[in-house]
């Protein structure tokens, strides 16, 4: 069927030939109407004709400058999302040296509001990528990440510790995200997507080994300052380098500019429930990582060597969860594999109730690791489908606004646990079991888009 034919079903007149000719030359512009407009809240008809794929304003051809292009959003990540990775190792000491006199709520909200920022700024961010203004961004961003780092050396109290890390940080690493994975998502066609996703996210993983490892050695050496500098010149060093790389890409700017959330969209039964299914996830996403290193503690009576060393396990886990089963997402649909993990994290953040040994704990560590990494990098490929994103051109702006939704479950989830943690009496089990509640609600929210998905693919199969 021709787009003519298409565009007279939802019009009640055909289009003039001035009219054609104007829809010809903005082809990104249109289909972004009619995949955003009222028709598409109807997930298994109208809306998946209307959701069809259009012309990209980026090249999805991959080739070694998109790869390139994936390897300094790999340093990016390191930043962003290593340091978030490694603030289970910052809370352990902070709650034993740095600010003995706070308890473990009030410091997970400095992880928290870190780690809200990463995820939320990108209902800003995204769509200033789609505008076109992907290097002001990444300049900013690195920029505050290290001076968030280099102030935070200094932090002798909880609001300068508050506002270093928390916000400085948090911001930095906002601005950098999404748009990232935007452009990843834009240089490579949808055969190999899900695994540039996956390659530039492991970047994460990478830093939080490397920044566990040099907390847990350097702290007992030269003390905190002086450690935490010493991560401040790592963020630095790959700052540098992946801006010497993005730095010459010009993005083209977008026709048109789009609003920062474009509420029509939530009229999307299968998009409002995958940013829903976001939202319950990392409602628990960061309760392990952040309390891993206590509960090897109090609960377990292990060394905080031992407890530095199970937080680079999970981080080691969360390496190959970000790659390899991405190159499954790339041949069986990265929501299907969404699902699947989101399921397996459900069932074994269950099972850590029952769990009172080193070994089982190992274990655990290590499969959280690798479902986490699922976790983080199958939604971003997700949402790349042509269901939950009617056109590359808005690309950006659909990731900001679903990972919105992740970005609050976030900034709540680690304070809840914190409330119902006591850790006196190394009792962890009602938020073993909220975790665990809230990643089996987002199963349940992501049924509906996988059939929608299903759907579309079975009416495209070429």
């Amino acid at each position: 069927m021709s787009e003519n034919t298409t565009a007279a079903q939802h019009k009640p007149a055909l289009p003039t030939r001035d009219t054609e000719t104007k829809v010809s030359s903005n082809t990104s512009e249109k289909n972004i109407e009619l995949g955003t407009g009222d028709a598409a809240s109807n997930v298994g008809g109208n809306a998946v004709r209307d959701a069809r794929p259009t012309a990209d304003p980026h090249p999805a051809s991959g080739g070694l400058k998109a790869w390139l292009y994936v390897l300094a959003t790999f340093f990016m990540f390191i930043s962003a999302w290593g340091l978030t990775q490694t603030f289970g190792a910052f809370q352990e000491i902070y709650l034993t040296t740095l600010l003995p006199s706070t308890s473990s709520s009030p410091i997970s909200w400095i992880g928290s509001v870190q780690c809200f920022l990463v995820i939320v700024l990108g209902v800003l961010t995204g769509p200033l990528f789609d505008a076109g203004y992907l290097r002001p961004l990444l300049l900013l961003g690195c920029t505050l990440i290290v001076l968030g780092m280099a102030t935070l050396s200094l932090a002798t109290a909880y609001w300068h510790v508050f506002l270093a890390q928390g916000l400085c940080v948090g911001l930095g690493s906002g601005l950098v995200y999404v748009p990232c994975l935007a452009l990843v998502a834009t240089l490579f066609p949808p055969s190999t997507r899900p695994w540039a996703i996956g390659c530039a996210n492991s970047g994460g993983s990478v830093g939080g080994i490397v920044f566990t490892f040099m907390l847990r050695r350097l702290v007992p050496t030269i003390g905190f300052a002086w450690a935490v500098r010493a991560v401040a010149l790592v963020n630095l060093v790959f700052a540098a380098a992946a801006l010497a790389i993005i730095l010459p890409h010009r993005p083209q700017r977008a026709g048109r500019r789009h609003a920062l959330l474009n509420l029509r969209a939530f009229r999307e039964p299968s998009f409002a429930l995958f940013a829903l299914a976001l939202l319950f996830d990392y409602v628990a996403f960061y309760i392990p990582p952040f309390y891993i290193p206590v509960y090897a503690t109090a609960a377990l009576g292990q060394s905080q060597d031992f407890a530095f060393d199970s937080l680079a396990l999970v981080s080691a886990g969360s390496f190959f969860g970000r790659t390899v089963p991405m190159l499954a997402a790339a041949r069986v649909g990265s929501v299907q594999v969404h699902l699947a993990a989101s399921v397996a994290a459900a069932v074994l953040l269950f099972a850590w109730i029952a769990i009172h040994n080193v070994a089982g704990f190992v274990v655990f560590c290590v499969l959280y690791g690798v479902i986490s990494g699922v976790l983080v990098a199958a939604p971003s490929a997700a949402i790349s489908h042509p269901v939950l994103a009617p056109s590359m051109s808005v690309i950006g702006t659909r990731m900001g606004m679903s990972w919105m939704f992740g970005g609050v479950g976030v900034l709540i989830g680690a304070p809840i646990a914190g409330a119902l943690v006591d850790v006196r009496r190394a009792d962890f089990v009602p938020a073993q079991g909220f975790a665990g509640a809230m990643v089996a609600a987002g199963s349940l929210c992501l049924i509906a888009p996988l059939v929608a998905v299903l759907r579309y693919n079975r009416k495209n199969r070429p």
